[in-house]
Parts: structure tokens; C-alpha cells; sequence
């Protein structure tokens, strides 16, 4: 079995005799419990302890979806562990990828490698499988920090609105709510720009116009901006469950403004609608997934949208 060194940051003491193991079902059961008592510092403090939903309902899938487990040992205990596995990523394509799930290091051996460690073992262990890994984490963090340095770059970035996002918005412009049908009358025009399309979203018209028929077929709802009998913007949103919580939570699945109504506010008038619309049906926070870089990146920043996570991924070589 091959064993490890970690360098000890306070004086630079090298440890020896650590290794990369699976763990054993009682083990595993323990890292299961570990990860549900470290959500809160996992979520970067979003979450409490208290508010969480039981344990077997937030790992109901837990080792099931064809995911896995790796352990560091070290000094007679377990020092840390990485769960990763492939994902299906249906908003942005079909294909299945790699995924960093979790990854935990007990604060003692931490600045040590321990985590560079067990991140390199997943990643020798999806290689054969997977063309790309991914991993969400929050940006500057340590996480992100190590992530970078061992080649993820920035795929797409989330954001989260909540209540405190409010504008005034322009009389002239009136929204409502729309239907399916609604979306044809701006997609004419989104179908027209497909280098712009495939920039912006990473995806082609024609599989943006399915993805969204998809979106509103399962629940999805739809704002219409309109003018003068004339349609100046539309927003596709979705309601569902926190999966950790019992909160509702928003999610805007499609922003888009016709040319000649940009720099007017439309996309901010739609973003505070919908966040005053919300908040009287009980959803405080909405979530904003979008290519990172793009335009719809520092449309969200410019409109105060408050960042969340960033997905990285990593392109292996065959």
C-alpha cells in the first residue's frame, strides 16, 4: 500500500505514513454523519444545524448514484475524505462528468496536503471514466485556492437575490405573467445571433428553445416585459424545495431582452418583480446560475445580485 508524507506548516515538520484507503460501511456511515454536522461550515455558514432537514433525507441517494468514498489515514484515524462521482448536468448538456462532491480534512492536519491528497486519488480514480471533473466551491476560499492549483478554471458562476433586492421600475413597461406561447415571440430573434447563443449560454438555439419547453413543461413559469402591445423582455423561473431545508427557494432558468430595449432597465425591472412577486407567496431567495465571464455574469453584478458558488472543472488528458 502507498503511503504519504504531509509537511506539517509549523516548522515544516514532515509526518509520514499516510495512505489513501476506502473506507468500510461502518466507516462510511460515520463519514456520512461527519458531513451532516459540517454543513454549516461546508455552506460557508448558510445553514444551521437546527434547520436542516433529518439526516436520511438529505443523503437519501448517499453511495447509490454510483458515487464513492476515499479516506486518508494517519496516526491510528481517519483524517479526512473525499466523495466524488459522475453527475448529470441537464441544464447544460447531456453528458455525464466527473464530480468533487465533498472534501474534508480535520483542522489539525489541514495546510499540510492532506486535501491535495485525497483530491488527486479522485481524480486518478474518475480519469478512466470521465472526460471532465467538476467541483463547486466559493471563490478566494481554500478550496478554490487548491481547486485553481491543480488546473479548474471557472466554468459558471450562481447568485443568489433575496428580498432585499428591490427596484423601482419603469411605468412605461408592464409585466405580467405570461404563457408557453410567449416565448416564440422572443425567440425569432434569440435563434438570429447562434455565435452569440453559444457564447453567452454554451449551448445552441435549438437545444436552449428544448431545454426551456422542458423547464415550463415541469412547472416553470414565465414574466413577460411588454411595451406598447410590444414584448420587451422575458424571465423563466421555477420554484422548488431547498434540498437541505423545508424553504422554498426560486431559481431563474432564462433572462433575455430584445436588442433595441437594452440599457433600459428591462432585465432589472423583471429581477425585482419577480422578487416582489415571490416574497408574498413565501420564497425569499432566488438563485442565478450563468456562464462565468459573460455578459449575463456582470449583468447579475451590475443588478446587485449577491455571488454564491462558483463551478470549476478540469479537462483531463486521454
Amino acid at each position: 500500500m502507498k503511503t504519504v508524507s504531509l509537511i506539517s506548516p509549523i516548522g515544516g515538520i514532515m509526518i509520514e505514513d499516510f495512505f489513501v484507503d476506502k473506507p468500510s460501511s461502518e466507516e462510511s456511515k460515520g463519514i456520512m454523519e461527519k458531513m451532516y454536522h459540517s454543513i454549516p461550515e461546508s455552506s460557508n455558514g448558510r445553514y444551521s444545524l437546527s434547520e436542516l432537514r433529518p439526516i436520511e433525507e438529505v443523503y437519501f441517494d448517499f453511495l447509490k448514484r454510483g458515487d464513492k468514498l476515499l479516506v486518508l489515514r494517519g496516526q491510528g484515524e481517519i483524517i479526512g475524505h473525499v466523495h466524488f462521482g459522475p453527475q448529470r448536468d441537464e441544464r447544460f448538456s447531456s453528458n455525464l462528468s466527473g464530480h468533487i462532491y465533498d472534501l474534508y480534512v480535520k483542522k489539525e492536519y489541514r495546510g499540510m496536503g492532506a486535501g491535495r491528497t485525497l483530491l488527486r486519488s479522485a481524480l486518478k480514480e474518475l480519469k478512466p471514466f470521465f472526460q471532465k471533473i467538476t467541483a463547486n466551491t466559493y471563490r478566494f476560499g481554500a478550496g478554490w485556492h487548491m481547486l485553481k492549483s491543480e488546473g479548474f478554471n471557472e466554468k459558471r458562476i450562481t447568485f443568489s437575490t433575496d428580498k432585499r433586492l428591490s427596484h423601482s421600475r419603469i411605468n412605461s413597461f408592464e409585466i405580467f405573467r405570461g404563457l408557453p406561447d410567449d416565448l416564440g415571440k422572443v425567440f425569432v430573434e434569440i435563434s438570429s445571433s447562434p455565435k452569440i447563443v453559444k457564447h453567452q449560454l454554451q449551448m445552441t438555439p435549438s437545444e436552449l428553445f428544448f431545454n426551456l419547453n422542458e423547464i415550463m413543461d415541469s412547472g416553470g413559469r414565465i414574466l413577460i416585459c411588454r411595451q406598447d402591445e410590444e414584448t420587451a423582455g422575458v424571465l423563466i423561473y421555477s420554484v422548488f424545495e431547498d434540498l437541505m431545508t423545508y424553504s422554498l427557494l426560486g431559481f431563474i432558468e432564462f433572462v433575455f431582452v430584445s436588442e433595441h430595449f437594452r440599457q433600459m432597465g428591462i432585465g432589472r425591472n423583471l429581477l425585482s418583480f419577480l422578487s416582489e412577486y415571490l416574497l408574498v407567496r413565501g420564497v425569499e431567495e432566488s438563485f442565478f446560475e450563468c456562464v462565468f465571464e459573460s455578459d449575463y455574469h456582470f449583468w447579475s453584478r451590475a443588478t446587485g445580485m449577491k455571488e454564491f458558488s462558483v463551478l470549476l472543472e478540469k479537462k483531463l488528458e486521454s
